[in-house]
């Protein structure tokens, strides 16, 4: 079975981390984007690699910075794709564009439901806020992005068939941890958000197998049944926007 990233920031990568990123066959990587000009370089990249899906959008940090004409250039982009990302809302880090976010992320989910698109999505302190506005809208296929927020939402996200991302950083945060702990496995799906740094930790693709080993850990099974059971999950996602994969041999 393949190791599954289910969010990684490819565009952010050299051409020459990308070229050995997209030769590495046991790897199955979801890239998304922030911008227009990321998107472009995202679906550029998925173009000549075989095992990257990309994904466009943008992200709640780059709301501020975001013209309406590149909005509508990225909006015009969702023909091309199967999944839109990274898209939502932050109320943690940047609750002062918060209306804007709002507004923005509305547009793609009408485009979701129209297109039956698959979301990957930001929700850093709008955890309700964002589950709340998927299910109303029956957005049907959705990975929530790292996700540490409450608990108790764990049910809901199951029972609506959502995915919930595991960062690689689940080896030093204890909220990741604490969310394996309480979470099913059927739900979860492996993701490195590289090359993003935290709490000096630079996250990788490369970091996937330790995060696999630590859920293993913490939900006491085997490490080769994890992930069987986190490609399955994102086979199943995958399947339901309208893409089939082949897992590698090797």
């Amino acid at each position: 079975m393949m190791l599954v990233d289910s969010h990684i920031h490819l565009y952010e990568y050299s051409d020459e981390v990308v070229d050995k990123l997209c030769r590495n066959s046991n790897y199955l990587y979801l890239a998304v984007s922030d911008d227009y000009e990321s998107s472009l370089r995202t679906l550029s990249l998925a173009s000549r690699c075989s095992n990257v899906i990309p994904a466009i959008g943008i992200h709640p940090w780059e709301i501020n910075e975001v013209s309406t004409d590149e909005l509508e250039k990225v909006l015009a982009l969702t023909s091309e794709v199967k999944i839109l990302g990274e898209i939502g809302l932050d109320k943690k880090f940047v609750p002062h564009t918060f209306n804007k976010q709002l507004e923005i992320f509305k547009k793609f989910i009408d485009i979701a439901k129209d297109l039956n698109l698959g979301l990957s999505i930001h929700a850093a302190g709008a955890w309700r806020e964002v589950i709340d506005l998927i299910s109303k809208n029956d957005i049907r296929y959705a990975i929530i992005h790292w996700y540490t927020g409450p608990t108790d939402l764990l049910k809901d996200i199951e029972s609506l068939g959502y995915f919930i991302g595991v960062n690689a950083a689940i080896k030093i945060q204890r909220k990741m941890r604490s969310v394996v702990e309480k979470a099913p496995l059927e739900i979860m799906l492996t993701e490195s958000d590289g090359p993003y740094e935290y709490r000096g930790l630079r996250l990788d693709p490369s970091l996937i197998p330790e995060a696999l080993s630590i859920i293993a850990e913490i939900k006491e099974v085997d490490v080769d049944y994890v992930r069987e059971v986190i490609f399955k999950n994102m086979t199943k996602f995958l399947v339901g926007v309208g893409i089939r994969i082949e897992a590698s041999d090797e």
